[in-house]
Order: C-alpha cells, then sequence, then structure tokens
C-alpha cells in the first residue's frame, strides 16, 4: 500500500513545499497537505498548544493535529538555517519534539535536523538526509537521486518566480506592470503602491492575515510583498546597521521597510507582526524607530493573535488607505501646479 506522508499547511511550508512535495511524490509516496487554515483548524490549534506559543505555532498545532488519523507519517524537519550566521526562529527546531511529547497518539514524525549556522551543515548533510528519509520509501538509490534533483529544481524555479529581479521590481516601480492580482480601480486613477512586509506565514494565510492583501486589492492598492524584494536590494539597506540582525527571516522584512523608507517609492507600508513573537517585536521596534526618523512614507504596524477581530483589522486598514489616498492625491496636485511653470 501506498504510504502517506503528512504536512502541515503552516510556517516552513509556505517557503519549502516544493522542494518537499516534489521529493515525496517523486519517491512514490502520497502527500497530504492540511487544508487551508480555517475557523476548525485554529481551534484545534489554539485549544492545545500551550499559552506561550506564537499564533503561527498554534495554527500549526492545529494542521498537525488535523493530519492525526490520515497519515502514516508526518514531516516536521527540525530546520535551523541555511546560512552560515543567520538563523530561523529557535521553535522550528524543537517543534518536531515537542509535538511528540504533548501528542502521543500522533503518527511516526519525520524530522530531520538541519542547521548550518549552528551545526555546520552543507551539501554532505543534506544529501545524508535525503538518502535517510528516502529509504523509508524505496530500496532504490537512483530513485532517491531523482526526487533530489527534481525537488531542487522545483524550489529553485520557485524562488525565481516568487522573488522579483531587480529589472522587473523597476518595472512595477514604474507602474509598467503589476506583481500580484491587479487591484480593482478605475482606469483614469493613478494606483497606489503598498509595500506589506510579513513572514510567509502570515502573507500566505487568508485567515490569519484576515485576507489582507485581498482586503488592499478591493481597496485598489498595488501591493509588493517583502517576499518578492529582490535580495540584493535589502541586503544593501542591511548593510548599512551598525549590528549583523541575524535572525534570517526578519532580514527580509526590516530590509524591505528600510528599502522602501529610504527609496520612498511607495506610498505606505504595512508590517504585520505575530503575538508573541519574540524577533518579529524586534524587528518592529527598529522598524517604528527608522519610521519616525523618516516619515514621509507612512507605516502601519498591526499585530495579529488568535484575539484580532476582523472588524477592527478593517477600520485601521480603511482610515490608513484613506490617508494615503489623500497623500497621493496631493502630490498629484502638486505636479500639475508645477509642470507648467518648470515648462516655461
Amino acid at each position: 500500500m501506498q504510504k502517506r506522508v503528512g504536512i502541515p499547511r503552516a510556517l516552513l511550508f509556505h517557503k519549502y513545499r516544493d522542494l518537499w512535495v516534489t521529493f515525496f511524490t517523486e519517491l512514490g509516496v502520497k502527500v497530504i497537505i492540511s487544508p487551508k487554515t480555517s475557523k476548525t483548524i485554529k481551534a484545534l490549534g489554539v485549544g492545545n498548544a500551550t499559552d506561550e506559543d506564537c499564533y503561527s505555532t498554534k495554527l500549526y498545532h492545529g494542521h498537525a493535529l488535523w493530519l492525526k488519523d490520515k497519515v502514516d507519517y508526518l514531516f516536521v524537519p527540525r530546520f535551523g538555517s541555511a546560512h552560515k550566521k543567520h538563523v530561523g526562529c529557535p521553535k522550528f527546531q524543537g517543534l518536531a519534539d515537542v509535538l511528540r511529547f504533548m501528542y502521543p497518539d500522533l503518527p511516526a514524525i519525520i524530522r530531520p535536523y538541519y542547521s548550518e549556522a549552528k551545526a555546520g551543515h552543507g551539501k554532505l548533510r543534506y544529501l545524508q538526509i535525503c538518502f535517510s528519509i528516502g529509504f523509508r520509501f524505496t530500496s532504490n538509490p537512483f530513485r532517491i537521486i531523482r526526487a533530489i534533483r527534481k525537488s531542487l529544481k522545483a524550489q529553485r524555479d520557485h524562488l525565481a518566480n516568487l522573488i522579483l529581479s531587480e529589472n522587473k521590481y523597476y518595472q512595477w516601480e514604474r507602474s509598467e506592470i503589476y506583481v500580484n492580482i491587479p487591484p480593482k480601480r478605475q482606469e483614469d486613477e493613478s494606483p497606489i503602491k503598498l509595500a506589506l512586509a510579513a513572514h510567509s506565514y502570515v502573507l500566505n494565510d487568508d485567515y490569519a492575515s484576515v485576507e489582507i492583501r485581498k482586503k488592499l486589492r478591493d481597496y485598489g492598492i498595488d501591493i509588493i510583498t517583502s517576499e518578492q524584494v529582490p535580495r540584493s536590494l535589502i541586503e544593501e539597506q542591511l548593510k548599512k546597521l551598525d549590528y549583523n540582525m541575524y535572525f534570517d527571516y526578519e532580514r527580509e522584512i526590516l530590509g524591505t521597510i528600510l528599502h522602501f523608507i529610504d527609496k520612498k517609492t511607495v506610498d505606505g507600508i504595512i508590517h504585520i507582526q505575530i503575538f508573541p513573537c519574540g524577533p518579529d517585536s524586534i524587528v518592529g521596534e527598529l522598524a517604528s524607530r527608522f519610521s519616525k526618523r523618516d516619515p514621509e512614507v507612512p507605516l502601519l504596524q498591526l499585530v495579529f493573535d488568535e484575539l484580532t477581530g476582523e472588524a477592527g483589522v478593517n477600520t485601521r486598514l480603511e482610515a490608513f488607505v484613506d490617508l494615503l489616498r489623500r497623500k497621493h492625491q496631493k502630490q498629484i496636485d502638486e505636479k500639475q501646479i508645477w509642470r507648467p511653470i518648470l515648462s516655461q
């Protein structure tokens, strides 16, 4: 009988979906992914996880419990980092053990450990992990090699489609293209641009983010996310800091915010934080301070947890969008006033 591996649709899944799903599929495994976050999954997670966990980790518990009786294995990698110096959230490393001890009736957990920064892992360790997992499902080493190659290619293609090249980014900046679903607006309306900075597991989870991307599109806002900003532009900003922001995913968020505060190529920035995420709170304070030093680009910071209500988010978004529209229109009016004078 075909073995079934369950992958919770939460946390690192949103960064490595193509890698993981392709690898297991090529091994002949039936991959079962938990459904999109819902009220039911939230209730499962919040009702069973510890109070100290961040909201996103609580949702992960819900996704894992939804898969409990539907699979032969759960795939919960203990991922530390894919960089020599920068690290991820420490809870990513401990999550598999936490699940195993909290829920003894879970199926067997495949929980490989990989960390370049803390353990000095590299290509050899990665191959060891792949073969160790692969031999659970096939005795054919060539099939495992093929699965490794195809999964790595799938991940490279995913990143190539997700992260904009500098050329494509500048096209978006000049309003020549959209990099997300086009917003709803009148044809003669000048687009309002907004940067949305948050973790991938917030940006890509409509329930956890209270469908903020759809709301912004409905308001006629042209958005770009922190996932999409070219890494060269992010690193350029982080080099200006007097210290190394060593939390890998927070680098993406902070670098995006600093870039748009510096270059002023958007009308506003929204930064979503998850409570009570420690690295998120650090980046939130830094972003707030940099914004106050150079307040020309408005920054709205939202903190989400299991108690966040849609009505409150809607009110703050409406007020922020109204502020951006007024600011945007004022800039257009000023250009129209000065254009005939400058042309003389």
